[in-house]
């Protein structure tokens, strides 16, 4: 059997969601994470620009690829 390893952002995590018993405060706490995660994404986003990895010719050209997951 696979071993779950758990890092330890991931251990704070759970220390504190074993205070959580209310739905509304969980529901508060993913809406915290979902915020918390887009402002990281829109940094990285950012400097994928600056340095132009990332550009206009480049996002418009995944309008046209077709990225399904082949199935067996």
């Amino acid at each position: 059997m696979e071993q779950l390893i758990i890092n330890p952002a991931q251990y704070e995590l759970l220390n504190v969601l074993s205070c959580i018993n209310k739905e509304e405060d969980v529901a508060e706490l993913k809406s915290v994470i979902v915020k918390f995660l887009n402002t990281r994404l829109q940094k990285e986003l950012d400097r994928l620009w600056e340095d132009g990895t990332l550009n206009e010719q480049k996002v418009t050209s995944w309008s046209d690829e077709h990225m399904r997951t082949p199935y067996k």
